[in-house]
């Protein structure tokens, strides 16, 4: 009796695990957020369904599995949006909100120099808030403010990694008469990226994929205002493994649009012309299959042209950005420029003649290789950026 015992524990026993490791793999096959069209039902997996047309966006929703409640998922829905693909470069300048400290130093009189900024406790990549109550959103206004104190205190605010802080500065007299404070700035960021789409009336844009950041920090770059510029590129730095390759161009004369903001999915904005192409509908991300794909992008004075790729992996469903692995595989695109480089952030990902995603960063030691984001995660952002 007691061996029969023991063998119905361990039936029991092997029964629990079953249940337990069948629940823990379904739990991983229900995501924590869904997404879905709001004409159609939702279906993650095939034998879990919510009617996307009785859910509101970003409405919780409980998944019940043989009719047992089971977890609470995030539905996000969307419309049958439709977009216009890039891949045309394009300028990009944003004026910093306040000014950004690249360097330090000496000044004065010879034989009296002083560094006024670092005894005031200021460092590289602080950004300068504003000057006795007064704001400062450019290194000219900064400069004159300095030379205008006749060597008073001044006090500052600044900020240095999103968090402000109070200090005073008092500029040293050069041997010309003039009040420095051993401070170098800057009030402009500028660069050259890839459009990603914009919207069929409007002008509405989104582009890089990534957002602009400081280079010290990693942190996103505080800006007022900003500008597009059409961007003309003029060759190639192709791209070896440890050594990433770059877009070569210049910015045209007159701006064709503005910056409204600055995002970890990528920068979006208003521009004031629009390519005539024929808009494409989206894929969601639970539709990106690894597999043949194709990228539009720039990297002549050619224009645009499509490049055959695959996504080799999907990395994360969940991640804000990094949330595939896309590979250049064709010959045309290699040859030139080696595969991925700088300039080519946010180059429009196609798959099955839907948009998917954006190309956003190169993995350095392979150029073929980098990571893109879902278009869905830049509309998320779009949306908060209007």
């Amino acid at each position: 009796m007691k061996k029969i015992g023991k063998i119905k524990a361990a039936a029991v026993f092997s029964v629990l695990c079953v249940l337990l490791c069948g629940i823990g793999a379904l739990d991983k096959s229900v995501p924590n957020d869904i997404s879905a069209f709001s004409y159609s039902d939702i279906s993650v997996p095939s034998y879990v369904k919510i009617d996307a047309e009785q859910t509101d966006n970003g409405e919780e929703k409980t998944v019940n599995v043989l009719g047992v409640p089971f977890k609470r998922v995030k539905v996000n829905i969307y419309k049958n949006v439709r977009l216009i693909p890039g891949g045309e470069a394009f300028g990009v300048k944003l004026h910093t909100r306040g000014v950004m400290v690249v360097g330090t130093g000496s000044c004065g009189k010879a034989g009296k120099e002083r560094e006024p900024a670092k005894e005031a406790g200021i460092g590289v990549n602080d950004m300068i808030l504003s000057v006795d109550g007064k704001e400062v959103n450019s290194s000219v206004d900064l400069t004159k403010m300095i030379a205008a104190s006749g060597g008073r205190e001044m006090r500052m605010i600044c900020e240095r990694s999103g968090k402000k802080y109070e200090t005073v500065l008092k500029a040293e007299e050069d041997d010309n008469g003039i009040y420095k404070a051993g401070l170098w700035v800057r009030d402009t960021v500028a660069g050259i990226g890839t459009v990603t789409f914009t919207e069929t009336e409007g002008g509405f844009m989104g582009g890089l994929g990534h957002g602009i950041c400081e280079n010290e920090t990693g942190e996103l770059l505080p800006f007022f205002k900003g500008e597009l510029y059409p961007a003309h590129i003029t060759g190639v730095k192709t791209g070896k493994p440890g050594d990433p390759g770059e877009l070569r161009g210049y910015f045209g004369k007159e701006a064709e649009g503005k910056v409204l903001s600055n995002t970890e999915a990528g920068v979006f904005g208003i521009l004031d012309r629009t390519e005539p192409k024929e808009p494409v509908g989206i894929a969601l991300k639970d539709d990106v299959k690894e597999g043949p794909a194709s990228i539009y992008c720039t990297v002549n004075g050619e224009g645009v042209k499509e490049y055959k790729a695959e996504i080799s992996r999907i990395i994360s469903y969940e991640s804000e950005t990094k949330n595939f692995i896309i590979r250049i595989t064709d010959p045309r695109l290699l040859a030139e420029t080696g595969g991925i480089v700088q300039g080519m952030s946010g180059s429009p990902v196609m798959q099955n003649g839907k948009l998917i995603g954006a190309v956003t960063h190169v993995l350095i030691n392979d150029p073929c290789k980098g990571y893109g984001i879902f278009i869905e995660n830049m509309l998320d952002q779009a949306e908060k950026s209007r």
